[in-house]
């Protein structure tokens, strides 16, 4: 017997524009000092800011839903579950092939061989710690530079 199918109502109207930028493997960057023109928009479902330190020490506010930082990161998600803030899981270190997951009482981070992904990064506990850590990736890429620089002919 053959089974029939309903016609199925769209619910999928209009793509936002951060399906697009999602879509094609990086997240939407959106600048506080630049808000959305045209008055209040709802947010995405699950996007959330994300303060992403670059191996430069450059800092930079990524809102991102979950499948973007999944693509980034190489992460699935049973790995991001542990830095929802409506879930409650004890401190966690997850050593993951690409990426390590860090859910310390405040600090939410993921860490790659390129980015370090920080949650929470405006809360006044965080601010300290993310401070010393640009501190660290500076000095460390500036050593670099200079070892580099040294070996140079």
């Amino acid at each position: 017997m053959a089974r029939r199918t309903s016609p199925q109502t769209s619910k999928q109207a209009v793509t936002p524009p951060q399906a697009e930028d999602e879509a094609a493997g990086e997240p939407h960057v959106r600048s506080a000092a630049c808000p959305l023109s045209g008055g209040h928009r709802k947010k995405a479902a699950g996007v959330k800011p994300w303060l992403v330190l670059d191996s430069t020490g450059q800092a930079q506010v990524v809102e991102a839903e979950k499948h973007a930082i999944m693509r980034r990161t190489g992460l699935p998600a049973r790995d991001l579950r542990i830095l929802d803030p409506l879930l409650s899981y004890p401190s966690t270190v997850l050593g993951r092939e690409r990426a390590i997951v860090i859910n310390l009482e405040h600090i939410k981070a993921i860490i790659t061989s390129q980015d370090v992904f920080l949650l929470n990064s405006r809360d006044p506990l965080v601010i300290p710690f993310v401070d010393e850590l640009q501190r660290r990736i500076l000095r460390h890429d500036q050593a670099t530079k200079s070892l580099v620089n040294s070996f140079s002919f």
